[in-house]
């Protein structure tokens, strides 16, 4: 390849372009082509593009325990080896420069990365992807979609992979370059090591990064976090939970799902990204979708969706705060093919919808308040807008930790902000005759009409949560769900989320136990309560004006 356009460089300007014929502006634009070319042979990462936005997530987040759950093919693994290949090297790819945050460069570091096997998955798939001179991808060697190897040639020793790999050590060993600046700061060694090995080996070194690509033991990754604690790094699993619910990853959700949900418990130094394979541009989304239609659906949730098992059986399967697609032919999810039409039957009566997005409060809407009351834990309301074309917007939740009289104050407070002419109440039926904490002859209805708060008992038949999920589904007259949630109400969101069937431990020749699993169930019922009442806007219209009670509170009924 002729270089010679570098060497031209200097001299151009736009006087000397225009005395330039065609035919020498074709040469020039040609043999920048090559020259590119060339650089992103040797220097991929500099011309690197994020897959998705949940990409960009991920090198934006500074967490320091980081969970990537992705479907097959939704470039969790790239993605975390451009993380870490940016840590070691600092080098920011173009695509990133404006919003990487630097304070994560603290380079020269200690690396590692845990693989399934060393010579199934580190040899064959891990390797290559960082190797200058291999090329990933669907397309021909530079083209579109795929990528040549991550490390760049200038960070390696000697620019030669052969001088910075130690295959007896397993260690490869790159030159930190300064972000700005460019000049060598040290050599940032990266350690491979895979889960065959004993947890004992783990037990050594100080590292600032350690990567784990699928799900590790948990000694293991105890082990890690150990190494990684003590020099402040950052901990991270790229994985796609297994098809089979009897695999062990309790322990994930447990020390990694779960402190990165948002809610009361959430820990601000962990953070959990799904990445979706539909997200990925360079998929033959056409294929995928051929695939998925043989799929069944708890394996397209954890194959091109990237959930676990644990949440592919949830009572409401369809609610999501992410952008899905919805096929009305098919009445079901659905992944399109490059022609953009549902990959299953070929409809173009498709639809993108999310169930989570901003609401407006309108006050001339009527609005049911359901509550659930509990003696130990927080009192839990909800308050749901019936629009006029009898669709369902929950606009607020609540949680109160008092009594009914504290409770009375707060929604008070809440609806008289709002403005809400029409309210109606509704409770748990189960706990509104049930003895209260206050009186142990009086019930926690009873307790609550005196607070000044009259509800009636809801209707706790399992229809609801079928009535739930068909008003999840996309209206093809309205191309959104009938039931939305307002992006306030997070514990709403989390719990719609998780609320899933109740499961034997074991995988057995047995039936799917018909009742729902406790946790995680209070805001989902409460919408079952909800929708038992079967709320049309013209019937709660006509409850007329707020009653004024004796004790001088104003409540809709």
């Amino acid at each position: 390849m002729s270089l010679a356009l570098l060497n031209k460089l200097p001299d151009l300007d736009h006087q000397n372009l225009d005395q330039l014929s065609d035919d020498e502006l074709i040469g020039l634009a040609q043999e920048f082509f090559q020259v590119q070319a060339h650089d992103r042979n040797v220097n991929q990462l500099r011309y690197y593009l994020p897959v998705s936005e949940k990409a960009v997530q991920i090198h934006c987040s500074k967490a320091k325990v980081l969970g990537v759950g992705g479907g097959n093919g939704a470039s969790k693994t790239d993605t975390a080896l451009v993380e870490m290949v940016i840590r070691a090297t600092g080098q920011i790819p173009q695509s990133l420069r404006e919003v990487y945050p630097r304070e994560k460069l603290r380079g020269p570091i200690n690396c590692r990365v845990v693989v399934e096997s060393i010579t199934n998955t580190l040899e064959t798939i891990i390797l290559p992807k960082l190797q200058w001179y291999k090329w990933q991808g669907v397309d021909e060697p530079g083209g579109p979609r795929g990528h040549f190897g991550w490390i760049p040639k200038h960070c390696l020793l000697k620019g030669e992979w052969d001088e910075s790999w130690t295959a007896r050590t397993r260690t490869l060993e790159v030159l930190y370059r300064d972000p700005d600046t460019d000049e060598p700061r040290g050599i940032s060694r990266i350690q491979f090591m895979s889960y065959d090995q004993d947890p004992a080996d783990f037990a050594s070194g100080d590292f600032h990064f350690v990567l784990h690509d699928e799900p590790p033991k948990e000694s293991i990754w105890i082990e890690n976090m150990v190494r990684v604690k003590r020099v402040n790094g950052t901990i991270m699993m790229s994985m796609t939970w297994p098809d089979d619910p009897t695999t062990p990853v309790d322990w994930i959700i447990d020390r990694v799902y779960e402190p990165a949900q948002p809610g009361k418990y959430h820990d601000p130094t962990f953070e959990w990204v799904n990445m979706f394979a539909t997200d990925n541009p360079n998929l033959d989304q056409t294929a995928l979708a051929e695939l998925a239609r043989t799929l069944s659906a708890a394996e397209r949730a954890t194959r091109i969706y990237g959930q676990h098992l644990r949440l592919s059986n949830r009572v409401h399967p369809l609610f999501t705060d992410v952008e899905h697609t919805w096929c009305f032919d098919c009445a079901d999810l659905t992944i399109l093919n490059n022609e953009g039409a549902c990959g299953t039957c070929g409809s173009s009566s498709v639809c993108v919808y999310n169930h989570v997005t901003p609401l407006q409060v309108n006050p001339l809407y009527p609005v049911i308040n359901a509550l659930d009351p509990h003696p130990r834990k927080p009192h839990m309301l909800i308050w749901v807008q019936i629009t006029p074309d009898d669709d369902l917007h929950q606009i607020y939740e609540m949680e109160v930790d008092g009594s009914p009289d504290v409770v009375a104050e707060r929604v008070n407070e809440l609806e008289s902000e709002n403005g809400w002419k029409t309210i109606r109440r509704i409770m748990d039926p189960n706990m509104g005759r049930s003895p209260s904490s206050t009186d142990r002859e009086t019930t926690w209805q009873d307790a609550f009409e005196r607070a000044g708060l009259c509800l009636d008992l809801s209707d706790d038949g399992e229809a609801g949560r079928q009535a739930v999920n068909d008003y999840l589904k996309p209206d093809i007259a309205t191309q959104q769900p009938r039931l939305l949630v307002d992006p306030r109400c997070m514990k709403t969101i989390q719990q719609m989320k998780r609320y899933s069937w109740d499961d034997f431990k074991k995988s057995a020749e047995k039936d799917q136990k018909q009742r729902a699993k406790m946790k995680f169930d209070d805001y989902p019922t409460l919408l079952k309560y909800v929708l038992n009442s079967q709320p049309t806007f013209r019937a709660l219209k006509s409850l007329g004006k707020p009653i004024s009670l004796a004790s001088g509170r104003t409540n809709g009924y």
